[in-house]
């Protein structure tokens, strides 16, 4: 790849994306890994909000 296409794919890589009614800053995103185990209902806790939260800082 010339620099000139990097250049272009990775200003495409800080763009908005947008699908629907969703909007993302950029198209860098981070999908669940199942790292932790949900609670007893199985769904996700206030730790895994806050897990999230922290990485969704910033956009």
């Amino acid at each position: 790849m010339n620099q000139a296409k990097f250049s272009r794919v990775l200003n495409e890589l800080f763009q908005e994306f947008r699908l629907k009614n969703l909007v993302l800053k950029n198209r860098i995103v981070m999908a669940p890994m199942c790292m932790y185990s949900a609670g007893q209902d199985a769904l996700f806790t206030p730790w895994h909000f806050a897990h999230y939260l922290t990485r969704a800082v910033g956009g």
